[in-house]
């Protein structure tokens, strides 16, 4: 008859002992980390609202749903990202929380990018660009854009510190460093890259309703290219959090006994992956900004 096999005793560890090289406290500031996402949903579900709500200028509608495709994948990413930090926040096992707080931060860097894209749209779609708000706009969000790609780097290198002890090999160290500057050239590139002209305007009596010839080429970028964009970087936004979201909520449930040590190989797979995931988002929202 086989006997079952008693796992080892549990030792909570909260991240305060400061053993392993581990500095910094993954539980403590979780609790603060949930209160801000959940802040920050609360005022897009707010600009949810009001975006529906508000009856839109003559011609702006496209505008405003190029906004709701933004935020509403932002409230469901923001929202579950307080979640995670909401779990971490009672966690008594220090390398979990820091492999969680992983995943939930890549969520939050990804959506403040997008939340600023949808902001940008809100120019255009109730007239607000008069004095170069949206040039200004783009500027903020391309310094934005760059910030978070730093923050997530930075957090995928703590990460394999943290969780390998500080034991981790050179070239791991310069692929997280390398993949994090290529992803931030290929943003730049793409909020730089102007538009591809417009094709030649139909016949006068395919012309969409209410756009002239003359206005046809503006037409066309606001209301095929750039919401083709949008469509991606929302669909990309639903896609990416989720995806975290489902890893999070995975790590949570796995057992003590299997946290006394992380593979190497699993630890660069995770950094690699919280890297390159966000910057996805982050790259398909600077590429949907709106343009002057």
């Amino acid at each position: 008859m086989n006997s079952l096999v008693k796992p080892p005793d549990f030792t909570p560890d909260t991240c305060d002992s400061g053993t392993g090289g581990i500095d910094w406290s993954s539980i403590a500031s979780a609790e603060s980390m949930s209160s801000f996402c959940g802040i920050m949903a609360g005022f897009v579900f707010a600009g949810l609202v009001t975006v529906i709500g508000q009856k839109n200028p003559t011609g702006r509608d496209g505008h405003a749903s190029r906004v709701l495709k933004l935020l509403l994948p932002c409230f469901i990413g923001l929202a579950t990202a307080s979640y995670l930090y909401a779990l971490i926040s009672g966690e008594l096992l220090c390398a979990r929380a820091i492999t969680e707080q992983l995943f939930a931060g890549a969520i939050l860097a990804a959506d403040a990018l997008v939340v600023i894209a949808a902001l940008a749209w809100l120019l255009p779609t109730y007239d607000r660009n008069k004095h170069g708000e949206v040039r200004f706009f783009r500027g903020l969000a391309q310094f934005a854009a760059q910030f978070s790609m730093l923050m997530v780097i930075v957090a995928a290198d703590g990460f394999i510190n943290s969780v390998l002890h500080q034991r981790s090999v050179g070239w791991a160290t310069a692929l997280v460093w390398a993949s994090g500057i290529a992803l931030m050239a290929a943003v730049f590139f793409f909020w730089r890259k102007p538009p591809p002209a417009a094709p030649a305007p139909p016949d006068a009596s395919e012309l969409p309703e209410g756009v002239t010839e003359a206005g046809w080429s503006a037409h066309w970028r606001d209301e095929v290219l750039l919401n083709r964009r949008v469509g991606i970087a929302s669909r990309t936004a639903v896609t990416v959090g989720g995806l975290l979201a489902v890893a999070g909520g995975c790590v949570v449930g796995i057992t003590y006994n299997h946290w006394s040590i992380m593979s190497p190989w699993l630890a660069y797979t995770l950094a690699e992956a919280t890297l390159v995931l966000p910057g996805l988002v982050i790259l398909t929202a600077v590429w949907a900004l709106p343009r002057d």
